[in-house]
């Protein structure tokens, strides 16, 4: 037999409290007598009766004292096991992300949570799975033994990304064992309260302080940073913002950042290439106080094909692109391209590549273009986005637009319905007019070189920059291997597949170089935003005692001790109502006495 909350056990400290209780109490019986007066003298002797009785049988205690036992064993819900049965399996989830590294306990969240999960390991009366809870939860060690499962404990490692942990436990909950599963999740964040489902939450504080963002503007001579500095703590902290380049410092600012506040500082750079942001600030989480950025980007090269547009081409001849028309879209052009702009094409297949699309769509993107709609009008724009940045259309005036239908993406301006759509996904990087530029006044308004120069920079991956945890993809560009540099600084190689590169999850913070033929590549990966709160959140209401679910190799038995108590509580009354048998006088015994009324 097992219990699945053992600790419900201390509630068996009720039972001697019970017979003390029994042996305090004074228990007296009538006696009728003929007079009073024979008993005076001995009315001092029964007003100092002894305080407490000598315990004798009694049929009533014994069946309070088994009810009550009964209860308490029902609350901590005991197992037995079936002759035969299989065993249950155990899921252990640890969270990989990087608020893990937090050291508010020693050594750090990730440790406590591994050292934790080993003792979960030895409990486990099966075989266990292990589960990462990273930005994509993955499986590290299918169901095996228990030496299998300390080796991939032993081998984790935390990421700089975010995690999922509702996605990893739906993910423990649904492997089909013949024995039933149990989840046991180790993080700093609880998620949602799930029967079967045991949250080991690790950590004590929330003071941190971190980089939220860092964007890359474009001036005169050279490049602004505009970083945000989130400060989680409790209190307004001062926290001096590094800028600086192959070790050499550029420029500082110190920044003072509200408790709980979001706080950006700008700061001029005149270099070109990566530069490095850094908070001289110890606190407990140190990964995301660096970050990478940019600098004076290269002009992006831009192939232009489809209709003539005289004003499409004076637009982009304003901003800073290098902008090679072109009859036909061929594998070498996309080889020279940074962006390839389609005007009013016939729809197509894309290969793997970066597009914008005005007036057109393509054949491989999750977009129809059933029917067009005539006078739209723009309601709502996402101006959060790099390509919205800086841009207002709510005065333009469209003739003709494609009534497009989207299965996925980003909608950037909305009216009746999606005028301008960006989308990323099968090494394809695309933004879709759905009108052209003949069919609007857009290209009067001073929001069009912006919105094209904007549109053309996140479209080249001009700022290269990627959150942790997630995938990077980018087009091959008929290369079939690259060599890629890992932030630590060790090398590899990556195969094309489909006409691009995969990285599938960049979980290390640092610069990636991507090396294919004379092209290089430098790739920003940044620590996700989403791990600079870091303050532990607590199981919900239940979650930690909800213990495993029942294998089906087990019988849970706690709702027969119930009802066995509430029948052994219904004979007590039966017997007390209806009286027990009187036993003879004893010496010691407390009597009420009163005279006997005349017959």
């Amino acid at each position: 037999m097992s219990v699945a909350a053992p600790a419900a056990l201390w509630g068996l400290l009720v039972l001697p409290v019970i017979v003390l209780l029994y042996m305090l109490r004074a228990r007296r019986q009538d006696l009728p007598v003929s007079t009073l007066l024979l008993w005076q003298r001995a009315r001092r002797e029964l007003a100092a009766h002894r305080p407490v009785r000598r315990f004798e049988r009694s049929l009533l205690l014994l069946l309070q004292l088994l009810a009550a036992a009964l209860l308490v064993l029902a609350l901590a819900r005991p197992q037995i096991r079936l002759p035969g049965g299989p065993e249950a399996g155990t899921v252990v989830v640890v969270d990989v992300s990087a608020s893990m590294q937090a050291t508010d306990v020693a050594p750090s969240r990730f440790e406590t949570a591994i050292r934790q999960a080993h003792a979960a390991v030895d409990a486990a009366p099966g075989p266990v799975m292990i589960v990462a809870a990273a930005a994509a939860p993955r499986v590290m060690a299918p169901f095996d033994d228990a030496a299998s499962a300390h080796r991939t404990l032993d081998a984790l490692h935390p990421t700089d990304g975010p995690a999922r942990i509702d996605q990893a436990v739906t993910l423990a909950l649904g492997q089909r064992r013949p024995g039933g599963v149990r989840v046991e999740v180790f993080t700093d964040r609880a998620g949602a309260s799930v029967p079967g489902v045991s949250y080991h939450v690790v950590g004590r504080s929330g003071a941190n302080v971190g980089i939220a963002s860092v964007a890359v503007e474009p001036v005169a001579r050279g490049s602004l940073l505009v970083v945000q500095v989130h400060n989680a703590g409790p209190r307004a902290e001062r926290i001096p913002v590094v800028v600086s380049r192959n070790g050499r410092r550029l420029v500082a600012r110190t920044v003072v950042a509200g408790a709980g506040a979001v706080t950006s500082v700008t700061l001029p750079v005149s270099v070109s290439g990566v530069v490095h942001v850094a908070l001289e600030h110890a606190d407990m989480l140190a990964v995301d106080n660096t970050a990478y950025a940019v600098a004076g980007a290269q002009a992006p090269r831009v192939v232009l094909a489809g209709a003539a547009d005289r004003v499409l081409a004076e637009a982009l001849a304003a901003i800073p692109v290098h902008v090679t028309p072109a009859q036909r879209v061929t594998p070498e052009t996309l080889a020279a391209a940074d962006v390839v702009i389609l005007n009013r094409t016939a729809p197509a297949e894309l290969p793997p590549g970066n597009y914008l699309l005005l007036g057109t769509t393509a054949l491989n993107l999750p977009v129809q273009a059933p029917d067009r709609v005539r006078g739209p009008q723009v309601l709502r724009w996402a101006a959060r986005h790099p390509v919205m940045r800086y841009v207002r259309l709510d005065d333009i005036t469209i003739g003709e637009a494609l009534r497009l239908v989207l299965r996925g993406g980003e909608v950037l301006v909305e009216g009746e319905t999606p005028l301008l759509w960006a989308y990323e996904g099968e090494g394809v990087r695309a933004v879709v007019s759905a009108f052209a530029l003949d069919q609007s006044d857009l290209a009067l308004h001073p929001a069009f070189p912006i919105l094209l120069q904007n549109a053309l920079a996140w479209l080249a991956g001009a700022e290269r920059v990627y959150p942790a945890g997630g995938p990077i993809i980018l087009p091959a560009r008929e290369a079939a291997e690259a060599e890629v540099q890992w932030p630590d600084g060790s090398l590899g190689r990556l195969a094309s597949s489909g006409g691009r590169f995969v990285i599938p999850a960049a979980d290390r913070a640092g610069l990636y170089v991507l090396r294919s033929g004379s092209r290089e590549d430098v790739l920003v990966v940044n620590p996700s935003a989403e791990e600079i709160v870091v303050a532990p959140v607590a199981a919900p209401a239940g979650a930690a005692a909800a213990g495993p679910l029942t294998a089906r190799g087990t019988s849970d038995v706690w709702r027969a001790l119930i009802f066995a108590a509430l029948a052994i509580l219904a004979v007590e009354w039966w017997l007390w109502a209806r009286g027990l048998p009187r036993k003879r006088p004893r010496r010691g015994d407390a009597y009420l006495l009163r005279p006997e009324r005349p017959a």
